[in-house]
């Protein structure tokens, strides 16, 4: 038998938890980091398609984004690429949407329904304490907003926070990008609810107390979209659309 009071028996047994136990933390890294990722790709999928149809849950998302939706990448030049799914989610936005728009690599995605197929919009910018981001689906017009989603880092419930809510997020159905010249407006979320501009095309109500963050909205759609335009212009020519190799 050993000689436990030894120091090398107990040298020797310290060696063997400390290996036992960094192989078993390294296993557990390796296992939670694949699990991590495959959680962010479910939500990133869910979030995209919540812009399409907010019944979309996560326990679905994962098959419909497989079945229905393309992955793009653009560029400010207005060409694009068909890439595989995870390649395009795992774009950072963060660093891309801080790039110059003449700069940017962006992702478009292309939602195939049984009503033509829809053209869904990353965006991000800020709010009035950090980050919001969303997602902004455009009929094949590329004018006419069929849905929208929004999300935040830390803006104030019941005030800032309410971009999540549906009332806000219907503010933006059947909007128009475009006006009848076929010039960009893109859309102005005003201040406070029912406001008597609401009424009028590219203008949507705000959330009252949350100035700020509603201008952020404002000023992320208009930032976002603005290095999509040569894309959409090209994409509504069908003398220069890539559109129907998908």
């Amino acid at each position: 038998m050993p000689n436990v009071d030894s120091n090398a028996y107990t040298l020797g047994f310290a060696t063997v938890i400390v290996v036992g136990v960094a192989l078993i933390l390294s296993g557990m890294s390796v296992l939670l980091k694949e699990r991590s990722v495959a959680n962010k790709i479910l939500d990133d999928k869910s979030s995209i398609l919540a812009s399409v149809d907010r019944s979309i849950t996560k326990a679905t998302a994962d098959g419909i984004f497989d079945d229905k939706v393309q992955s793009l990448v653009v560029s400010f030049d207005g060409s694009s690429k068909k890439l595989p799914t995870k390649e395009v989610l795992d774009i950072d936005l963060r660093k891309e949407f801080k790039k110059d728009v003449s700069d940017r690599n962006a992702p478009v995605y292309v939602y195939k329904g049984d009503e033509g197929n829809k053209y869904i919009f990353p965006m991000r910018g800020n709010g009035l304490w950090d980050e919001i981001w969303g997602f902004m689906c455009v009929k094949e017009d590329f004018n006419t907003v069929s849905g929208i989603s929004f999300d935040h880092a830390g803006e104030t419930p019941g005030l800032g926070a309410e971009i999540t809510k549906d009332w806000f997020k219907d503010n933006f159905k059947n909007e128009k990008l475009f006006n009848d010249k076929g010039e960009y407006v893109g859309i102005e979320v005003l201040k406070g609810k029912n406001n008597p501009a609401n009424s009028e095309l590219h203008k949507v109500d705000g959330m009252s107390g949350a100035t700020i963050t509603g201008d952020g909205v404002s000023e992320m759609i208009d930032k976002s979209l603005q290095g999509y335009l040569p894309f959409i212009k090209k994409s509504k020519n069908p003398k220069t659309s890539d559109l129907d190799k998908l």
